[in-house]
């Protein structure tokens, strides 16, 4: 035979096809113990013998814990079953017995059944014959059925007697077992948590498994078969309700984590080291009883990440400083996944997550830095100049610059647009000029003819000129003392030394600066203007959030004096700012040649007069630093913001962040927002650009902590997408609730009082609680809406010691309902209206009321109408009469059960109600009264009764002009008394 032509060796293709082979195989099984080599895996593996270890202690102390009981359980246990050895012997005999009775009572029951059955015939027949008269000997026929009814009923004794037998055996063959099964019962009862810990022992150490759950436990692992049941698995839930965006799609979050944090939702592994350990706060996350159950929420959509991840890696955890990104690095191998643009939030910034649920609410509770993120965004007025869809302003946060002329001169505004913090070193106006890009010579020299420009365009009239201003000016040291107590403070402080501020950066540090630091205004305005400003602040600025507090004429001028008197020499000796010509010119040309060719930006130039130019240029340089953004200013009310949209700047890839010649930042995002609040214009830092395009966005000056709560803030706004379901908005039974609360806060009714455990620092100002404004706990469940809304539109005082005025607030209907419906969500009473209280004067409870009324000698303090207290007037109360119009029924049974639990520190004294015993002894009805006695101690009765009839107290509500008339004709002081305060 001839061999065949081949261009190939056929024995070597053979060894190498051998070879090939074998590689595939051993890759195979690679692949296959690689891929059961997962690290959630070992970490899953370390969690079954620390949750052995942690159940065999728990085991212990359950033991322990029902040592003693189990031995008493185990001895009654050892006699029942003792008892029913004894009682077992008969057990046979009781069975064999059982079927004879039952043998008898068939038969006693088949022969009753089958007589009557011939009764029911013959009963027929006879009632037939009867009723159609027949003839056929009907005296027979009922004779007959008569004796079969009277021979039925002897067969139904027989059988129930032999039924009787039979449940009588029954119940001896029940009564053999149920003492040990009630022993038995007892014992279980006792060892329930025993139990439960050592059944879960016997499933996790297999020390303690049979041989055959041993061999099954190892193979449900094994490569291969491990997709059955297997013990070491990918623990995941997937989230409908939370999504991300993935290539313009938004997907349901797929949420692992938990296949390595396994202790995360276990309050027993508190002490556990990582990944292990119980997250905090289960009341409020992750367990299933918690608003956030892990079903729901998973945990991505707080800590962001890859929730799909199975690794270290994978899940993108991120380092919270250079030295935990080392210590990962060596530990974990640690790198970042580049190209995963949600990585985990670092722990600080965890707290932005909040806001993609709760974007209506003003503060959160637990989410304090977010919550403060939020309102310095409001304060600082970044949400004027960048659009945020989900936070958007309620107003314009500078002052109206439409009729600046009344109020300033042009010296000082020109140097206060220069350097806004050399007049008050914490103004919320930025710097826009001395910055990192324009602090050279060249562009010092343009910013203040720019500034020139703007002064002309706001001063088109000229500085106008003030005379006489004396007669705005009243007593210094009354104003002083107005100041300190009429309710200034709530708002405004003055701080002139930056370096004696001893206040943290959070919620109540910004309820103490909602209004300016009123430092230097005798440099600032006129007497004439600030007297104006204070009698009627809106009829300067309409959209002022300043209230008015409804000074008179002389209160006004001592204000206006005391406040006048502040001045600032050194800003007063800056150098006024110049317009150079030439710096006019060059200005000009550089913004025309941006929109015109340059020969015909030259010409334009030329045609321009001096006048023209100035209005050019302050056009150009008001619209390039957005003033029109924070103040309304004539000529621009539709123009847009300046600044970037951050609607959803939280999710911006890293990429599409400037970091300039920054090598050295970390390239990531929320490096980048807290640099750029740092110092806004560091990343021009190397570029050769023209004037107009540098970076404009102004310096607030932020401290860390600020910079950190609006970094948290800035993360929060993305494009993460949450169901309605989770929205807390959907929780909330009208949505007016947070209009309310957004008003609260931004009205700054926290300075004056205590709301949510937070403001009411004014209290500070005075030298008793009684002087200040209320604490507003309970308010919702505390007044009638209707009174509520009536004296949000005309407040009078309803503690006539009271020094501190509510102001006057100019809302419509509808804000003041939303603020009424914020209280009253606070306290789970949204009740529009309800009925008045009906009560009888005639009933037993209503002359209790009035005899225990009397016994309290209420009058002391309270009025009556106009009917004064008869103790002095530091210890004077609101007014009885309005209780009926102001207070709500059920409330003023809790407040006279325990009045410091509502209001802790009131000097309003629980009423003494006697009790029983005390009702019982002899001559207790001359103490106490007849009504009182009937009542027999029934604290409740009596608390109703005392209701009621403080609810019949008739007279005048509002007697503040009577009251004022007293303290003039009598001169009282209340700063010499210091007396708790009382809070009807």
């Amino acid at each position: 035979m001839l061999n065949d032509e081949r261009y190939w060796n056929i024995k070597l293709l053979n060894k190498w096809f051998a070879i090939s082979s074998v590689l595939f195989l051993l890759s195979f099984i690679w692949m296959f113990i690689d891929d059961n080599d997962d690290e959630f895996k070992k970490y899953q593996r370390a969690f079954r013998k620390l949750e052995i270890e942690n159940s065999k202690i728990k085991l212990q102390l359950e033991i322990d814990k029902v040592k003693g009981e189990r031995i008493l359980y185990d001895e009654k246990l050892k006699e029942a079953k003792n008892d029913f050895e004894l009682k077992n012997e008969n057990l046979e005999q009781y069975f064999l017995d059982l079927d004879s009775a039952k043998a008898k009572f068939y038969k006693a029951n088949m022969n009753y059944l089958n007589l009557k059955s011939i009764a029911d015939a013959k009963k027929y027949d006879y009632e037939t014959q009867k009723l159609h008269h027949y003839d056929e000997k009907p005296l027979k026929i009922e004779e007959i059925y008569s004796t079969l009814v009277k021979d039925v009923e002897k067969l139904k004794l027989i059988k129930e007697e032999k039924e009787l037998v039979v449940i009588q055996i029954e119940d001896k063959i029940k009564n053999v077992g149920l003492d040990k099964d009630n022993a038995e019962s007892e014992l279980n009862k006792i060892l329930k948590d025993v139990n439960i810990v050592d059944r879960k022992l016997n499933k996790l150490d297999r020390n303690k498994m049979s041989l055959s759950n041993k061999i099954g436990d190892i193979v449900r692992d094994l490569p291969i078969i491990d997709f059955l049941d297997p013990y070491y698995k990918v623990e995941q839930v997937v989230l409908p309700d939370v999504k991300y965006n993935v290539n313009f799609k938004h997907v349901e979050e797929v949420d692992r984590c938990m296949s390595c944090h396994m202790g995360i939702t276990n309050p027993d592994y508190v002490d556990a080291p990582q990944p292990f350990t119980t997250h905090p706060n289960l009341d409020l996350y992750l367990s299933s009883s918690s608003p956030h159950s892990y079903e729901q929420f998973g945990c991505t959509s707080c800590h962001a990440g890859r929730g799909r991840g199975t690794n270290f890696t994978s899940a993108t955890h991120t380092p919270s400083s250079k030295e935990q990104k080392e210590e990962w690095i060596e530990k974990y191998h640690w790198h970042e996944m580049h190209h995963w643009l949600k990585p985990m939030l670092p722990t600080k910034y965890t707290e932005a997550s909040c806001f993609k649920c709760h974007d209506n609410q003003t503060y959160l509770k637990g989410a304090d830095k977010l919550s403060l993120g939020l309102k310095l965004i409001d304060q600082k007025g970044c949400n004027n100049c960048h659009h945020i869809e989900t936070h958007q302003p309620s107003r314009k946060i500078g002052p109206d610059l439409r009729r600046l002329d009344e109020k300033l001169d042009k010296e000082w505004t020109g140097k206060w647009i220069r350097d806004p913090q050399s007049f008050r070193h914490n103004t919320k106006m930025p710097a826009f000029f001395k910055q990192s890009n324009n602090s050279d010579t060249s562009s010092v020299k343009r910013n203040e003819t720019e500034i020139a420009t703007i002064v002309e365009y706001l001063f088109q009239n000229g500085n106008k000129k003030n005379k006489n201003q004396n007669k705005f000016l009243g007593d210094k040291l009354n104003g002083e003392e107005l100041f300190n107590v009429v309710g200034c403070q709530g708002c405004h402080m003055i701080e002139e030394d930056p370096e004696k501020s001893t206040f943290a950066i959070n919620q109540e540090a910004l309820f103490r600066q909602h209004g300016p630091n009123l430092i230097g205004l005798g440099s600032k305005t006129s007497p004439e203007w600030l007297f104006n400003w204070l009698k009627n602040p809106e009829d300067y600025w309409h959209e002022t959030a300043m209230p008015s507090l409804r000074l008179t004429d002389q209160e006004a001028k001592d204000l206006t004096a005391y406040l006048h008197g502040f001045t600032n020499e050194k800003f007063e000796n800056q150098e006024n700012v110049k317009l150079d010509d030439k710096e006019l010119d060059e200005i000009a040309f550089s913004w025309l040649k941006k929109s015109f060719p340059v020969e015909e930006s030259k010409d334009r130039l030329n045609d321009m007069g001096q006048t023209e130019k100035v209005s050019y240029v302050a056009d150009k340089s008001i619209r390039h630093y957005g003033c029109y953004t924070c103040h309304n200013m004539t000529g621009y009310e539709k123009d847009k913001p300046i600044g970037a949209e951050l609607t959803q700047e939280g999710s911006k890839p890293v990429d599409k962040l400037d970091f300039g010649f920054n090598h050295d930042m970390e390239h990531k995002n929320y490096v980048w927002f807290a640099n750029k609040l740092k110092d806004p214009r560091q990343f021009d830092h190397g570029k050769d650009l023209a004037y107009e395009d540098k970076a404009r966005m102004p310096n607030f000056h932020l401290k860390d902590e600020e910079i950190e709560a609006i970094v948290i803030a800035l993360l929060g706004f993305n494009d993460d997408k949450i169901g309605e379901s989770l929205l807390a908005e959907s929780y909330v039974a009208d949505h007016q609730i947070y209009e309310g609360d957004k008003l609260i806060i931004n009205n700054n009714c926290q300075g004056c009082h205590l709301i949510d455990g937070m403001g009411g620092h004014i209290v500070e100002n005075y030298s008793s609680s009684e002087y200040a404004p209320p604490n507003l706990n309970t308010e919702g469940s505390k007044v009638q809406p209707n009174w509520l809304f009536n004296w949000f539109h005309d407040p009078y005082k309803i503690r006539p010691n009271l020094q501190v005025r509510m102001p006057s607030f100019s809302m419509t209907d509808e804000e003041w309902n939303a603020i009424i419906k914020s209280f009253q969500n606070r306290d789970d009473d949204l009740l529009d209206f309800a009925s008045d209280l009906k009560f009888d004067s005639m009933s037993t409870e209503f002359k209790a009321g009035k005899k225990l009324h009397d016994l309290g000698a209420c009058n002391n303090c309270h009025f009556y109408g106009k009917e004064f207290p008869k103790q002095s007037a530091q210890t004077w109360a609101p007014n009885l009469a309005l209780t009926k119009e102001r207070l709500q029924p059920e409330w003023v049974i809790e407040w006279l059960r325990d009045p410091q639990i509502i209001m802790p520190g009131t000097k309003m004294p629980a009423p003494y109600l006697p009790d029983k015993e005390i009702l019982n002894l002899p001559g207790s009805i001359n103490d106490w009264g007849k009504y009182v006695v009937e009542l027999e101690g029934d604290n409740e009765l009596m608390l109703q009764g005392l209701r009621d009839y403080v609810y019949s107290i008739k007279g005048k509500i509002d007697i503040s002009s009577e009251i004022e008339n007293y303290f003039k004709n009598n001169g009282y002081d209340f700063e010499e008394e210091e007396e708790d305060d009382d809070d009807w």
